[in-house]
């Protein structure tokens, strides 16, 4: 009867050990895909052109949700119409993104972006520094962008 329970509780150690290392391999893959999808939004966000406009703003578009999808779309023509009259060129690069918090359909994350930034006013070019906290959605199988805020 003891060697009967202690087959029990062995299995079921095993079982919850099993159990816990696939949440955790689940948390990991989350983790990673905000972190993506952060860095790839604010490199976008940061690496538009007078140029490109038109693609800079629906590429955001197609990675936005939410109250941030309804913001920045309202205003993507203005958006579009400042970096062409003020000849902007900007060139991002995002130094660190880290996880705030994170569940199965919902994650802040805290990024730190450079980007150098040409126009009608600093023709060669101007390096600045931002800080942004992003909030993100899981919709399906993709995490989209429902908050972006700049923070000190």
């Amino acid at each position: 009867m003891i060697a009967l329970g202690s087959v029990v509780l062995l299995l079921a150690g095993a079982v919850l050990f099993y159990w816990l290392r696939l949440d955790s391999r689940a948390d990991t893959a989350r983790r990673l895909a905000v972190q993506q999808v952060t860095r790839q939004t604010l490199v976008n966000l940061t690496t538009v052109s007078q140029g490109t406009a038109k693609s800079d703003v629906d590429r955001l578009l197609n990675a936005a949700t939410g109250e941030f999808r309804d913001q920045f779309g309202a205003q993507a023509a203005l958006f579009q119409k400042v970096l062409e009259q003020a000849k902007v060129s900007s060139q991002g690069e995002v130094r660190e993104v880290g996880v705030v918090s994170l569940d199965e359909d919902n994650a802040v994350t805290l990024a730190a972006v450079t980007a150098t930034v040409h126009n009608v006013d600093a023709p060669g070019g101007e390096l600045r520094q931002y800080r942004m906290r992003v909030h993100l959605h899981r919709d399906g199988d993709r995490w989209l962008i429902s908050d972006l805020e700049f923070v000190a």
